[in-house]
């Protein structure tokens, strides 16, 4: 009998949220301040998962992502066929009308062989194209992949024709990189960018830093190297790469103890989740990762990051590598009422194109989400929000379906032993 009344108030209360959610799908109330699901969770700052257990996942992960890589074991070289069928795989699906010198740029043609990798470190947050073309202005460029923080180690595997881009494998990423971003160095300098023995982690949305006068931007759960671990003055020496004579050099930064930067990764808590995503509320959306923001997934796996759990980059491939909670095949409307309800605080919720976290369920029972939204439905109209919010699962897609009803599976960072 409660569970019949429980059913039949969460029902009411998804009718209520359906009709009225036209008003908008953004939540302002308590719902959308930290403070409310951190006072609402049980054992909040319990840890979830130790160092080995997130070491263990993040190789599960590994092995499952096609768009990552171990780069401490990156090979040498790389066979032309292989680079090739990598460099075609990113524009199967990208609308490739009137770009026909776009593609010839690619320099396909020249592969032949065996590909020695060369080796270079980012020096500002770069755009990772899928193609060897610049930024189209357009808010939504199709051939935008993703963007990396700078001091990321990146394996250099290929030159378009022009001569101006560089076909890199970063760590969970591959792409076109413009060549004025990269400083090359040799593999034993690089692979203290891969792994430095000395870090701090961005805890913030965003982390600045001046570097020879220009102000470079880092994103939540960046590593920024250190020259060593000492700790003077309220701050560290960051050692951070320029480019000089197209070689890296490497010179020395200030990064201020002043909030934004930890010592090591976060806890993985359920605290740290809820906060860590309250950082970026009311961010702009940024596809792909332009306007120097995040998009949906990589909203999402910059909190993860910043605890030090490597998630995939894209929705589908965080769907597909992640552990799962649950997978909505053939189940009725109230499993998937009661699914939804009892995924826990950070899991990922998915539905085509998109994912969403989830923060808790609030005093009406009611589960409730925060995630980098685009756009939406309304009476068929499609009404753009472009931003870092808090919602429910009530609003609409193209069809008018609502978002609970679309969701796709759900899926967690937990322990793999």
């Amino acid at each position: 009998m409660k569970i019949q009344i429980f059913f039949a108030v969460f029902l009411l209360l998804f009718f209520i949220t359906t009709k009225t959610f036209a008003a908008g799908i953004e939540i302002t109330d308590a719902r959308s301040t930290p403070e409310y699901w951190t006072s609402r969770a049980v054992d909040g700052d319990e840890l979830l998962l130790n160092y080995n257990q997130i070491e263990n996942l993040n190789s599960f992960m590994l092995e499952r992502d096609n768009y990552a890589a171990d780069l401490a074991n990156y090979p040498e070289t790389i066979s032309a066929a292989n680079l090739k069928k990598r460099i075609e795989q990113l524009t199967n699906d990208v609308n490739l009308e009137g770009s026909w010198a776009v593609r010839a740029n690619r320099n396909l043609n020249a592969l032949n062989g065996d590909i020695a990798v060369t080796y270079a470190v980012t020096t500002e947050r770069v755009n990772v194209r899928l193609l060897p073309q610049g930024l189209t202005g357009d808010r939504y460029d199709s051939i935008q992949g993703t963007a990396l923080d700078p001091a990321e180690a990146v394996a250099v595997l290929w030159q378009s024709k022009d001569g101006k881009f560089s076909f890199v494998q970063a760590k969970n990423y591959f792409g076109w990189i413009e060549k004025k971003s990269l400083a090359f160095t040799d593999r034993e300098t690089w692979l203290t960018y891969v792994q430095p023995e000395n870090f701090v982690v961005v805890i913030n949305n965003k982390k600045f830093v001046n570097v020879n006068g220009k102000v470079i931007r880092f994103q939540m759960g960046a590593k920024i190297p250190l020259a060593n671990s000492d700790f003077e003055n309220n701050s560290w020496t960051a050692r951070l790469p320029i480019i000089e004579n197209n070689q890296l050099k490497e010179v020395s930064a200030k990064i201020l103890d002043d909030g934004n930067v930890s010592a090591d990764f976060l806890p993985a808590t359920t605290n740290n989740f809820i906060t860590q995503s309250f950082k970026f509320l009311g961010d702009v959306y940024g596809w792909g990762g332009l306007d120097n923001s995040v998009d949906c997934s990589s909203f999402v796996q910059n909190v993860y990051r910043s605890m030090g759990i490597n998630i995939p980059r894209d929705a589908d491939r965080q769907e597909g590598c992640m552990p799962i909670f649950a997978v909505f095949n053939n189940v009725s409307f109230s499993e998937r009422l009661d699914i939804i309800y009892r995924a826990p605080t950070g899991a990922l919720l998915f539905k085509p194109g998109h994912v969403m976290m989830k923060l808790g369920n609030d005093d009406n029972g009611t589960p409730i989400i925060i995630h980098a939204a685009s756009s939406y439905y309304s009476g068929g109209e499609k009404i753009y929000v472009r931003k870092v919010l808090v919602s429910d699962l009530s609003y609409q897609n193209y069809s008018g379906t609502p978002t609970r009803d679309s969701l796709t599976g759900i899926a967690f960072a937990r322990a793999m032993d």
